[in-house]
């Protein structure tokens, strides 16, 4: 008897297993996939920086404060994020123009100019989504967020509500970047955006990516197939995908190596830059990396391990009176 509990216990641990596994592989058959993220609090730290290493390598010019706002050029320094929820909306292309590529491309200042020129020309929600009539399911996430700094975080965030964008399907990218460059060609051949000394640049697929990756570029789970898709998607040419590791070849000074790690909710949690020597010459570390995601692992595991050892005792027990009564 003490067998067959052992073997009843066994195949109900294999039957989650494989179940969980079934669904894992519909999941990513039906591309549907899902948000992860939870509220709470991550801060991330540059943990290394060699400056020299930067100059000759990466750029002469600049430092890491080019990428990542705030004292980002000092090791040490942190940032930090508190998440506050998230929304499920659907959006159209005149949406992702004006919420996703025009942050991405201009400074804040310079946005309510960029609309009113477009309005003017009958470049309006409207007329936009009229021509291109594209839509596309997303999460909204917003945070407060604390730019890198050295010294004590200020009581008030630097960005109230900075924004984490979860396309459900990440095969909308292409109709979303073409959709993007085929607007700002029309737009760039007005007389009037000729005139302003404004014009939308063309992105590629490694251009779009690159900037969307430091301006709230968050992953759909299971995130390893997402990213996967994502990269096909774009015909990403310099772009690879290793379990959540999203590795960019680039030209600087020479070429380097950027790998950005996707913690437990689909969030960047740790960025390093690498020479051709695999030398690390800039990294960001998470402070609690995804010691949650595998404490739940570890605490699931030890329940299942508790659950059948008390079978089994149980199951020995009854068997020890049975035995003595005969």
């Amino acid at each position: 008897m003490m067998k067959n509990t052992k073997f009843r216990t066994i195949g109900v641990s294999l039957f989650c297993i494989i179940l969980l596994g079934m669904l894992s592989t519909s999941i990513v058959a039906n591309g549907n996939y899902n948000v992860a993220l939870t509220k709470g609090t991550e801060v991330l730290i540059v943990s290394q920086y060699d400056e020299a290493a930067w100059k000759t390598t990466v750029n002469a010019s600049t430092t890491p404060s080019n990428w990542f706002e705030g004292d980002s050029n000092q090791t040490g320094a942190k940032s930090k994020y508190t998440m506050k929820g998230w929304n499920f909306v659907t959006w159209n292309t005149y949406d992702v123009f004006v919420s996703l590529f025009l942050p991405l491309l201009f400074e804040s200042e310079e946005l309510i100019t960029l609309l009113g020129l477009m309005n003017s020309q009958g470049y309006n929600e409207t007329t936009i989504n009229t021509n291109y009539t594209n839509t596309y399911n997303l999460w909204v996430g917003l945070r407060a967020a604390w730019n890198f700094t050295i010294g004590i975080f200020e009581e008030d965030p630097t960005n109230t509500n900075d924004a984490l964008l979860i396309f459900k399907n990440p095969t909308d990218f292409d109709d979303i970047l073409n959709n993007y460059n085929n607007l700002s060609v029309e737009l760039n051949s007005l007389p009037a955006f000729q005139f302003s000394g404004y014009s939308f640049p063309i992105l590629n697929a490694e251009e779009f990516l690159w900037l969307f990756i430091f301006n709230g570029f968050t992953l759909g789970f299971p995130f390893a197939y997402y990213l996967a898709e994502l990269i096909t998607t774009l015909d990403c040419e310099n772009a690879t995908v290793s379990d959540n590791v999203l590795i960019i070849n680039r030209t600087g000074e020479t070429n380097y190596t950027v790998e950005i790690s996707y913690g437990s909710e689909g969030i960047m949690s740790s960025f390093t830059v690498k020479d051709e020597d695999n030398n690390i010459i800039y990294q960001i570390v998470s402070s609690n990396s995804d010691w949650v995601f595998y404490t739940i692992i570890v605490i699931i595991a030890i329940c299942i391990g508790g659950l059948s050892a008390y079978l089994i005792f149980r199951k020995l027990r009854i068997n020890k009176i049975r035995n003595r009564n005969k």
